[in-house]
């Protein structure tokens, strides 16, 4: 009776060390590649050589066990099997939790169509990056897009047109800006780049390979019958920069968008910073 029960806790064992396997497995698939995925990696070939182990126990000691302290190794190897299976599943569930507050995250500074940063993000992204600058008298630029004649793309191809080349133009924007720049919808068709340590030259070689980008790129192809329809488009940037009577994130906002109201004004496809305002 005894040998039938210490090899049942083991045999136990075993089961819930395999269910702990196929647990662990679901983890790593869970999981992106890097360290983390490595050490899970590592638990699933422990919990191998515990399930060999407890084989290997049942086959050496079986009908072995004739007194009542015979149980206690057995009955270690049935806790021990618990403790893995307990700790996999509350891993399991930590990594779905984790992975839905990442996508809720995404959803919530993200913009929908674009793929890109929102204005809500890009609001508490600037604040942090205007302290920084002010902390430690770093460079700050701010770029503010706006598409030339958008309106007239929705009228003439259709806001499925327009939507898919607000995507393409925010692909477009992304690749040419570093890892520190975060680029957001601003609103409509107006996209605002934040520039970390970027003076003024550097900020308005920026914007101006921005727009030249914009205006040589081809951006949508329609069918019409047997016409191809190319669809191209030029932007107006404003630009702005931290410093002297530019001292918040309120104000270089409202800096940006005054030079992009004269980029508008002085006929489109063109940018405006300090100096061209000046000049």
């Amino acid at each position: 009776m005894l040998s039938l029960i210490s090899n049942g806790l083991v045999l136990v064992g075993t089961i819930i060390l395999t269910g702990s396997l196929v647990t662990v497995r679901k983890i790593i698939h869970r999981l992106p590649r890097g360290g983390s995925r490595t050490s899970w990696h590592a638990m699933s070939g422990f919990i191998t050589l515990f399930i060999v182990g407890y084989l290997g126990y049942v086959v050496v000691f079986w009908d072995q066990h004739t007194r009542v302290l015979d149980l206690i190794v057995p009955g270690i190897f049935f806790f021990g099997a618990c403790f893995v299976w307990i700790s996999s599943v509350l891993a399991l569930q930590t990594a779905i939790d984790v992975m839905r507050i990442t996508v809720l995250e995404h959803e919530t500074f993200t913009d929908p169509l674009t793929g890109v940063y929102n204005r809500r993000f890009m609001e508490q992204h600037l604040v942090e990056e205007v302290s920084k600058a002010r902390r430690y008298e770093f460079d700050l630029a701010v770029l503010l897009l706006d598409l030339d004649y958008f309106k007239r793309i929705n009228d003439e191809h259709g806001h499925q047109a327009g939507d898919q080349l607000l995507i393409e133009i925010g692909n477009l924007i992304g690749k040419q800006l570093r890892d520190s720049d975060i680029l957001s919808r601003y609103g409509g068709e107006e996209f605002l780049v934040i520039a970390p340590n970027t003076g003024p030259p550097a900020a308005s070689l920026l914007a101006e390979r921005l727009r030249g980008h914009i205006q040589s790129h081809r951006f949508l192809q329609e069918f019409k019958g047997t016409q191809e329809i190319e669809i191209r488009i030029t932007v107006s940037i404003g630009v702005a920069n931290f410093g002297g009577a530019i001292t918040s994130e309120e104000a270089l906002i409202h800096a940006a968008d005054k030079h992009l109201y004269r980029a508008k004004e002085e006929g489109r496809n063109r940018v405006v910073d300090r100096e061209t305002e000046d000049a």
